[in-house]
């Protein structure tokens, strides 16, 4: 059951908290957990130019989740997502969680215990948090006179919002533990015209912290790459060609191939692509998940099942040294929880194992510099369905946003065609990684020239 919540009477997070534990040890359960996500969201809308409107809600709500042991090795577990703060309703759910635990039945293993030592890394901007409004006034006028001063397109819409979330943690160990966290999202849409013909560019995506919030040289950049996709063109025919990702492509590729091969679940199934000990890349590929990186868009103390967020190296010069673990199967494989369990609230608060921040580490080559040496490439900017398949690594998607590069130097902008690859085998064929990196979201990362891989030159439309 989910709903937005809108009271005139406050309830907080702790109260709640309270409340539903005392219905949990009412019902006698023994092992449970509770996890509680407060999230108050204020936003400004564009229409064009103009600020067309200013939004503030919030939504308290909570996960209950019931464990059953069941023999000395299996233990059953129910979820069930709610808001309601009636004692009759919060009972029912727990009967509920109660009996689906004794359908969905896996391995036993025990929940975190308090007494663990947690870092304490930045997580939201203490002085926006307690006036969000005040800040969105004044953030909202900068963003619109930077769209006002775009000169090659116009948007056409957009929003930009702040997130303060609240999340605190209980377990029938004792657990007990709140964190707060902040978060910007945002999204345009930027159009070209020109002699009948149209073009757009639809930027969305995060930021952590208001230092990143850098408008004033975002906005140009994505009004270029409209004003570009309106003049461009499809590649000229079907070759294999060295090809540059930008920071964006790298973290969806590697959160969606070396994300999955790189987590327990996978190598407890059998479908990793990845063995510790293997060359997985070129030597100059280092890839770490790091859930205490500054700026970080999932950056936390601890993770969904309590246990604290850490550094790990997963690949060292291209040889792959460690998976990520919940508790779940560290505990089946006999390792430490790495901090990565992820709550999923769209698949009923099931634990997933996920990257927290992916850092791939710096090359020692400048963006300019890789662009130079090449004498033919394409730098690709955007592929909007880049979606390999996290097993085989395969995919083909069509080119959206890209540039030609001849003789060293970026010459005419590319849309269409399609691109071919393998992730996995790319990280093999690493020509190049720039020395310049970009947060997005919850990636750290460079720039990456491929060698050789496929383009397509089918139409795009």
């Amino acid at each position: 059951m989910t709903a937005n919540t809108q009271s005139n009477r406050p309830f907080s997070i702790g109260n709640l908290a309270d409340l539903v534990e005392s219905e949990i040890h009412h019902a006698q359960i023994p092992k449970w957990d509770l996890y509680l996500y407060h999230v108050r969201i204020n936003g400004i809308h564009y229409c064009k130019t103009e600020i067309e409107e200013q939004t503030n809600y919030s939504n308290l709500s909570y996960f209950i989740r019931v464990f059953r042991e069941i023999g000395d090795n299996q233990m059953g577990f129910g979820s069930i997502h709610l808001n309601s703060t009636n004692p009759k309703h919060i009972q029912k759910a727990i009967s509920q969680a109660h009996s689906l635990a004794a359908i969905n039945v896996g391995p036993r293993y025990e929940l975190v215990s308090p007494g663990k030592k947690y870092a304490n890394p930045l997580t939201y901007d203490k002085h926006i948090w307690d006036d969000p409004e005040s800040f969105l006034e004044s953030k909202g006028k900068e963003i619109q006179q930077n769209l006002k001063e775009i000169i090659p397109a116009t948007t056409t819409a957009g929003h930009f919002r702040y997130f303060r979330k609240q999340k605190m943690l209980v377990n029938s160990q004792g657990f007990h533990k709140l964190k707060l966290s902040s978060n910007f999202s945002y999204e345009f849409s930027f159009k070209a015209e020109k002699g009948g013909k149209m073009a757009e560019y639809w930027p969305r995506g995060y930021f952590k912290l208001a230092r990143d919030l850098k408008f004033s040289q975002l906005v140009p950049e994505w009004a270029s790459r409209a004003r570009d996709a309106l003049n461009a063109s499809p590649p000229s025919g079907n070759e294999k060609i060295d090809v540059i990702f930008t920071p964006e492509l790298i973290r969806k590729g590697l959160l969606m191939t070396a994300g999955y091969s790189a987590n327990a679940k996978s190598l407890y199934e059998k479908t990793s692509h990845f063995a510790v000990g293997d060359k997985v890349g070129v030597e100059e590929f280092s890839l770490v998940d790091d859930g205490l990186i500054e700026g970080g868009l999932n950056t936390s103390a601890w993770d969904s099942e309590g246990n604290p967020k850490q550094r790990t190296e997963v690949i060292s010069n291209g040889i792959m040294q460690n998976y990520l673990y919940d508790q779940k199967y560290a505990t089946l494989l006999n390792q430490e929880s790495t901090g990565n369990a992820q709550l999923n609230p769209k698949r009923g608060g099931s634990i997933n194992i996920a990257m927290n921040n992916l850092v791939v580490e710096p090359g020692d080559q400048s963006l300019r510099d890789i662009v130079q040496d090449s004498p033919r490439a394409i730098l690709i900017i955007n592929i909007p369905w880049l979606h390999p398949n996290p097993i085989s690594g395969d995919f083909g998607a069509p080119i959206d946003n890209a540039y030609m590069i001849e003789n060293g130097s970026m010459t005419s902008p590319v849309r269409g065609g399609i691109i071919f690859g393998n992730i996995y085998k790319m990280l093999h064929n690493i020509d190049a990684i720039s020395k310049e990196t970009r947060l997005v979201m919850n990636a750290q990362v460079p720039y990456i020239k491929f060698k050789g891989m496929q383009i397509s030159s089918e139409i795009y439309k």
